[in-house]
């Protein structure tokens, strides 16, 4: 396309024209040169100067002209394109800078003027935190919501040429609210025990019938102001349903219908505690139920006094600052024993392990299961790190059993003897990340848990038998107690007994912490089936050496709360210092005032933390925070980080938001 002249470029020639003329007068005038020759080099000049200005001129400009056409062009076709959409669309440059818009975009907007330049975030607001809370439980998960005005949009964005973004925008407010009605209108599923009713009904029947009928006033009293039902269905056990809506009321109270059921007491002031296990899961109602029943059953082996939360999101834990009580009745134990014995008679072959950085308890309850192996006529397999300095007494005592001279084997080893029909049995442990080997909980499809920390909320694989027990003092413990119940003769090895033995005392720490009566009974029976106390405690004895490096641990002391002592061994360490560990946060409980400890050493870059309280503090939960767990008075955790100094910070928080 030829450039039109404009009124510049015709000035510009008839101006050319007559300095041409003027300057042919002034020649003729003034020289004596014949007027036709002249008047030709006038005309050559001039025809010249129109050569020179077109091709400076014209062409450039008509090469641009060509270019703009060709875009303008381009953008007319896009533009078309988006006006007939009739979603709300438009295109985008870097930074969301609108290069093109269509009606039905710009009425959105509410924009009057050209909108093009704009950035589009300068007309959408950020969704308040309501709404993408809920996009979290619902299809909108992922999407990217925004608010203009009141109505809420999607945007679906795409890539189109030159860098450029074409977004379009749907209407989702009659969406979300639908679903968030849906969500709100969600029957929650709650199950609800009496946790020591046991222990309660020692005193004398008034006063528990008082006390029991005090409970469900409150329990009917809560079920009431979230309009919800509830029901006992058996003495001491309700269900309750109610809408979902109010369950952000509980969260945020943090469930304080514990405090005001734990602020009963019978007798000598012994607090009534409930457990509560809340599903509010997507799927079925009986799906629903099912996961509150589930919640329950880890609200019970985490020990009770807590509720445990289900939902879309994951498990939610709160309360359970009371400490387990000790059951009496021995019932369960002779249940779930006669559980295992079937599962090892029909196995191929039995593994067992217990935590990785074993202790006395965790090997102890490892022979004692594999020797109920051996009774039940099943070859046992243990996985322990063979190589470990701080079980190389447990196996200086076990390598007089000749016995035991091909059970114990590596994590590789292991993973050979794997069959169809192989059971597993995971002691002293019940966090599959911290087991010996974690890979074996993924080959194996019968799996049985025998712990005594905390339930953590980790395994995926659901196994045949999980008897976690937290009001127990130790895993040997409830070996003991089922080793007890199943061999009725004298089957135990001296050295079997001793090494039992000492895993209740180091985790009872001698006897003196977290005993109960079946305590007692499984030393008892142990001392009967040969265990030698004064043989046990050799095992307890520390090098002067290692007095050394727990000097290490005391010597840099730090005090939070006025009642929690936190104390870092930095430098130089290796595997020894986890033992060390353990024993200084012992030694810092025996402090005046002081009602919780912990010891944390780096090691192999990890901080290792050892963490013991008296009984008035949840160990356990605070150390949860930092993906460990363990024990009500007795926990532990291991933390990515270089320095122990560095993990202070992060277990002051933890410690935190326990103490809120």
């Amino acid at each position: 396309m030829k450039k039109i002249a404009t009124g510049t470029d015709i000035a510009v020639l008839i101006a050319a024209a007559c300095l041409t003329l003027v300057g042919y007068a002034i020649v003729i005038e003034k020289m004596d040169v014949a007027p036709l020759f002249m008047g030709m080099i006038a005309v050559f000049v001039y025809l010249v100067f129109l050569a020179v200005y077109g091709t400076l001129h014209f062409k450039p400009h008509q090469n641009k002209t060509e270019e703009e056409t060709a875009l303008s062009s381009g953008k007319d076709q896009i533009d078309e394109w988006l006006t007939s959409l009739q979603l709300p669309a438009a295109l985008c440059s870097e930074g969301d800078r609108i290069v093109l818009a269509n009606p039905a975009f710009l009425s959105i907007l509410g924009a009057k003027g050209d909108v093009v330049g704009d950035s589009f975030a300068s007309y959408h607001q950020t969704v308040p935190s309501e709404f993408l809370n809920f996009s979290e439980e619902s299809k909108f998960k992922n999407n990217e919501i925004i608010l203009i005005g009141d109505q809420l949009y999607r945007v679906d964005r795409s890539a189109a040429k030159d860098n450029l973004q074409m977004l379009v925008l749907e209407n989702v407010t009659d969406l979300v609210e639908y679903f968030r009605r849906y969500t709100e209108d969600r029957t929650a599923v709650a199950y609800i025990v009496i946790d020591n009713i046991e222990e309660l009904l020692q005193y004398i029947q008034e006063k528990f019938r008082s006390a029991a009928t005090e409970v469900e006033e409150i329990l009917r009293n809560w079920a009431a102001s979230m309009n919800g039902v509830i029901r006992s269905y058996e003495r001491d056990k309700y269900m309750m349903f109610f809408d979902y809506r109010h369950l952000s009321e509980c969260v945020e109270g943090r469930f304080n219908i514990l405090d005001e059921v734990r602020s009963i007491r019978v007798g000598d002031g012994m607090p009534v505690t409930v457990s509560i296990g809340v599903s509010c899961v997507s799927g079925t109602l009986s799906y629903r139920e099912q996961m509150a029943q589930a919640a329950l059953d880890m609200a019970l082996q985490r020990g009770g006094d807590q509720v445990v939360y289900k939902n879309d999101m994951g498990t939610d834990f709160y309360g359970g600052k009371t400490k387990a009580v000790h059951k009496r009745a021995n019932v369960r134990a002779r249940v779930m024993g006669n559980a295992i014995v079937g599962l090892m008679v029909r196995a191929d072959n039995v593994l067992i392990m217990g935590h990785n950085f074993g202790d006395y308890d965790s090997f102890g309850a490892s022979v004692g299961m594999a020797r109920l192996a051996m009774f039940s006529g099943v070859t046992p397999r243990i996985v322990v790190n063979r190589s470990d300095e701080n079980l190389r007494s447990c196996f200086d005592k076990i390598a007089a059993c000749e016995e035991y001279d091909d059970v114990f084997v590596n994590e590789t080893e292991a993973m050979d003897l794997v069959r169809p029909k192989t059971l597993l049995i995971i002691v002293d442990v019940n966090n599959i990340a911290n087991t010996a080997c974690p890979k074996l909980f993924d080959m194996v499809d019968d799996i049985v848990i025998v712990d005594h920390h905390t339930k953590s909320n980790n395994a995926d694989n659901k196994p045949k038998i999980s008897y976690i027990e937290p009001s127990a003092s130790s895993a040997s413990e409830m070996v003991a107690e089922i080793l007890e119940l199943h061999m009725t003769t004298k089957r135990l090895l001296k050295e079997e007994a001793e090494l039992m033995l000492s895993g209740i005392l180091l985790d009872t720490r001698q006897l003196t912490k977290n005993t109960g009566t079946r305590t007692y009974g499984a030393a008892q029976f142990l001392r009967g089936e040969g265990a030698n106390p004064s043989e046990t405690n050799e095992l307890f004895k520390t090098d002067v050496s290692d007095m050394v490096k727990q000097g290490r641990f005391l010597s840099h002391v730090l005090v939070y709360k006025d009642n929690l002592a936190i104390a870092v061994c930095d430098g130089d360490t290796d595997a020894s210092y986890r033992v060390i560990a353990a024993k200084a946060a012992d030694a810092l409980l025996t402090g005046k005032g002081i009602n919780a400890s912990f010891a944390l050493v780096p090691i192999n870059g990890r901080v290792h933390i050892s963490a013991r309280s008296d009984g008035s503090v949840n160990v356990a939960k605070i150390l949860e925070e930092l993906h460990g767990g363990g024990h009500f008075d007795s926990a532990g955790a291991q933390v990515d980080e270089m320095t122990g100094y560095a993990t202070v910070e992060r277990l002051k928080k933890a410690i935190d938001k326990y103490m809120n």
